[in-house]
């Protein structure tokens, strides 16, 4: 089974293709535009992961964004309004780039990529894909799960717990039992300090 996984449209833009659960390739984008933090969809990075597997997009099982665009759309939409009149110009700058690009993630996944099957697109809650790529890359069969960061798309810390059956005699399981909702966040004071 090949699963993609992209990162887009806010900073440090990336792929990473698994086969099988294993590591086949990961790269930025900006490894490639020779952009710093490129934001745009990670179209050559994607490319890589599909040239060093040796196959095209229409072999992938599964591609897998790394949030809920709509969820985080909702809290932006929230927030805006009950800041509004006080926030009508970040408002309008956020909804040129949300009208622009983040809320057809789905289809730029299927134009930049040349995949004919939508179904295959999935989207994951954000602090579960940070919980995931952590816990899924260590040698660990069992891990308290901690994520903390800015903001998803309202979580902006989760606690869990995550098992591996690395041998495949079982069932791998992240479970986040926990969270701290938007818009208390310590991944936002600490960026109002740095």
């Amino acid at each position: 089974m090949y699963i993609l996984g992209i990162s887009c449209f806010y900073h440090d833009s990336a792929a990473v293709l698994l086969q099988d659960g294993q590591l086949v390739a990961a790269a930025d984008e900006e490894r490639f535009s020779r952009l710093k933090h490129d934001s745009g969809f990670p179209k050559q990075a994607v490319q890589f992961c599909l040239q060093t597997a040796g196959i095209s997009a229409n072999d992938l099982d599964y591609v897998v964004f790394y949030e809920k665009p709509l969820l985080k759309f909702e809290r932006i939409l929230k927030t805006h309004l009950s800041a509004f009149p006080r926030s009508w110009r970040v408002f309008g700058e956020a909804m040129i780039s949300w009208l622009g690009d983040k809320l057809w993630v789905k289809s730029h996944i299927q134009e930049g990529i040349g995949l004919d099957d939508l179904d295959k697109i999935l989207f994951v809650d954000h602090h579960a894909s940070h919980a995931a790529s952590a816990f899924f890359a260590s040698p660990y069969e069992e891990a308290a799960i901690l994520t903390v960061d800015g903001v998803g798309e309202w979580t902006t810390a989760a606690k869990g717990t995550a098992t591996a059956a690395w041998n495949g005699s079982g069932e791998n399981k992240l479970i986040l039992s926990g969270e701290q909702r938007f818009p208390h966040s310590l991944g936002l004071l600490y960026s109002a300090f740095t």
